[in-house]
């Protein structure tokens, strides 16, 4: 291996790895680092209800041997635990916060759930609804939550009652819980009757930083493509300076590992929100992506049609990549703008 090509191979792993340890950092921060309740992020169905505690009940009822009616003073009396949680939409907003509240095993202890309940539903003070199946909430994590950061939960958090579903995306997180109901059906909430899959955990097949970062790495790919096809174009110009590692050989592959990895993860990212959305191309984000993948399909062909005869389709290849890897470029800064927003 000579050395031109030993450095540019390596240069290519550096900036791989430099993208993987950026993504990974990112992650672990965002995990960690406390939002505090007056930065953090909200989003509803409608305006936030204005609730008064003394007033408040919460009604418990369906297959359930103990009915209740619990005031907010007997919420705070049971039995409660403190734990720190992302709150993650599925838009790319997220924030971490210590929440405290009722533990879901010592409620369903409370309550008693007959053989037959199927899910528990939430209704809220908004109009909206979600619900976990009964197997969900065999899990310590969950909370009827009442307090967050250490201090009373705050109206545009669900005060008085939230449901905090850690590693569940955000539309299982029911705020300002009023009616509590257990059922032998398989109820559909808000989202899920809109096409939302009822099953809402977060997994590395369902987490859209996997696909950011995969077409991350793809980018990279991507700068070595363009620039190397700048340099070695009819028309390089100062583009011809550019150092030995983007030579025309590297382009070929280059560009095979960046139009690999754009359709994959493109195609992988389509099937994963048609199934847990029940639709693709709703926002501008995913328009982008699609825009992009459409260029790179057509820079794809051109450049096969240009390894038999050089100098057919040069200025459709050239725009076409050139539009893929920069519609791919805002598409991944259109998607850590929506992480940031709050």
């Amino acid at each position: 291996m000579r050395v031109g090509k030993r450095t540019g191979v390596v240069l290519l792993l550096v900036s791989i790895a430099l993208v993987v340890a950026v993504f990974a950092a990112a992650n672990q921060a965002s995990q960690t680092t406390i939002t505090s309740n007056n930065d953090f992020f909200t989003l509803s169905i409608g305006s936030v209800p204005q609730i008064n505690a003394s007033n408040w009940t919460l009604v418990v009822d369906g297959l359930v041997d103990h009915p209740m009616n619990i005031t907010y003073q007997q919420l705070l009396s049971m039995p409660n635990a403190t734990e720190i949680a992302s709150l993650r939409c599925v838009t790319g907003r997220s924030g971490t916060a210590y929440w405290t509240g009722v533990p879901m095993p010592y409620f369903l202890s409370l309550i008693g759930p007959k053989a037959s309940a199927l899910k528990m539903v939430f209704f809220c003070a908004d109009g909206y609804s979600t619900s976990l199946t009964l197997s969900e909430l065999n899990r310590n994590d969950i909370l009827l939550c009442w307090g967050m950061n250490n201090v009373t939960l705050p109206a545009n958090q669900g005060f008085p009652l939230k449901l905090v579903v850690p590693e569940d995306w955000g539309y299982k997180w029911a705020k300002w819980v009023t009616h509590i109901q257990l059922v032998d059906y398989d109820y559909k909430g808000y989202w899920e009757s809109a096409g939302w899959a009822d099953n809402a955990q977060i997994s590395p097949v369902t987490d859209w930083r996997v696909h950011a970062l995969l077409l991350s790495v793809a980018a990279v790919f991507g700068t070595f493509s363009a620039f190397s096809g700048m340099r070695n174009s009819r028309q390089a110009g100062v583009a011809s300076r550019l150092p030995a590692i983007f030579a025309k050989k590297y382009h070929r592959y280059s560009s095979y590992a960046f139009y690999g990895m754009l359709f994959v993860v493109f195609l992988f990212w389509v099937a994963e929100v048609y199934a847990s959305r029940g639709a693709v191309f709703y926002t501008l984000h995913g328009r982008l992506a699609l825009l992009t993948v459409a260029f790179g399909f057509v820079g794809a062909i051109t450049g096969s049609s240009m390894l038999k005869d050089p100098r057919r389709f040069v200025t459709v290849h050239w725009v076409a990549n050139m539009s893929a890897y920069l519609l791919l470029l805002i598409t991944i800064a259109l998607g850590v703008a929506l992480t940031l927003t709050t």
